[in-house]
């Protein structure tokens, strides 16, 4: 008669059992992180469990997210893994594949499921809209500096997608969708030299983001400018200022930009970014966390996210005031971080912005849609993060 191995009938399940448990209790006791500092970003935290959230697979999917960030001693297994990836010369950590001249880029492995999501949720808001909406998806470096991305690294090809989400927005009565792939793409190859993405960070460059906003502002007075039949109060129905030059503005830099990618990546002697602003007179900047007289958070240039100098980095509602119109007009901007460089240009189109970032906004989206009725409406996004966010649903709430 065969005898059983105990290891294998009472030992393993117990390990795998305790360590189930132990897992459990640590996720439970543990605290949680809203921000982790060695990978630049800001972490999910566990997701409240209500019907809307089950309903719509939003809860799930924030549970997943959760699960995988919060999971205990992660940091350091991050750091283990960045060190066996220096001992082999690899080329890719954490999903970073180091790319021609020092370029950083996050692999991206297609369109996802959530997409599809998002783009309906962007839709539905835009068909219930009462007013013209102007949607801007920013294309993320992948598409635009594909001679220096590694063969092989696998990218989704958003010149497609964007071309046939653009479709879908201008078929509704108000809707309207701002090209940014073609601008961005001629520039590149039109001046080789500037650089339209930063080496170490997702975002795009200031460069880049003036380039967007000419384009936008161009549509957002198309469609809300003379002729427009919108209503003059509070400016509706005015023609927009000219885009302004970057020639009458103060320039600003600063130099040791090492941005998202590179904490994720963690190898290499990479060489910094350099982060540029301009000077853009303001008379109230309001946020959560108080009230300033200045789009640019310049303490944030000591510590290592200096991107969210722009506006103070990312918050649920801002509002902007500003004279450098003087037209008495209104934006409602619902955007990510790739606005946050990119909004401060459009002062000089609106004396009042108000910016709202879903992430973080838990309140009526119609609501406030009704109490400035004449305010513009622009969504701002870059490609990647209408591919992968789970927040858009808030648009309809």
């Amino acid at each position: 008669m065969d005898k059983k191995n105990p290891t294998i009938t009472y030992v393993l399940p117990v390990l795998f059992g305790g360590t189930l448990l132990a897992m459990l209790v640590l996720y439970l006791v543990l605290p949680q992180r809203d921000f982790s500092q060695r990978e630049n970003r800001t972490l999910q935290t566990r997701p409240a469990l209500t019907w809307d959230g089950l309903k719509s697979g939003t809860f799930m999917d924030r549970f997943e997210t959760y699960t995988t960030e919060q999971l205990p001693f992660r940091e350091g297994l991050v750091e283990c893994k960045a060190f066996l990836n220096r001992l082999t010369f690899s080329r890719e950590n954490n999903d970073i594949v180091l790319g021609k001249d020092g370029y950083l880029f996050d692999k991206c492995y297609g369109v996802s499921a959530q997409l599809n999501k998002n783009e309906t949720a962007v839709l539905n808001f835009v068909k219930e809209a009462d007013r013209p909406v102007v949607v801007a998806i920013a294309p993320n470096a992948t598409e635009i500096l594909k001679d220096y991305v590694p063969k092989g690294c696998p990218e989704a090809d958003q010149s497609v997608a964007l071309a046939d989400f653009a479709e879908k927005i201008e078929a509704l009565p108000y809707g309207n969708s701002v090209d940014l792939v073609t601008p961005l793409l001629t520039e590149a190859k039109r001046k080789p030299d500037m650089q339209l993405y930063y080496r170490t960070d997702h975002h795009w460059t200031t460069d880049a983001a003036y380039l967007a906003y000419g384009e936008i502002v161009g549509m957002l007075d198309a469609v809300n400018g003379a002729n427009s039949g919108r209503d003059e109060l509070n400016g509706a129905g005015h023609a927009l200022p000219s885009p302004v030059e970057l020639s009458k503005l103060t320039k600003h830099e600063a130099d040791d930009f090492y941005g998202t990618m590179y904490a994720k990546f963690k190898g290499g002697n990479l060489s910094p970014d350099t982060l540029t602003w301009y000077d853009v007179p303001v008379t109230e900047f309001v946020r959560s966390d108080g009230t300033f007289d200045s789009l640019y958070d310049l303490d944030k240039l000591q510590i290592y996210d200096k991107y969210a100098m722009f506006l103070y980095g990312n918050d649920e509602i801002c509002r902007v005031s500003a004279q450098n119109a003087g037209n008495g007009r209104h934006l409602i901007v619902f955007k990510d971080s790739y606005a946050n460089c990119l909004i401060p240009f459009l002062t000089y189109q609106y004396d009042e912005i108000t910016i709202v970032d879903l992430r973080y906004y838990n309140e009526s989206v119609s609501a406030l849609l009704g109490s400035d009725p004449n305010a513009d409406i622009l969504l701002l996004y870059n490609f990647s993060f209408l591919n992968e966010d789970n927040h858009f649903y808030r648009l309809t709430s």
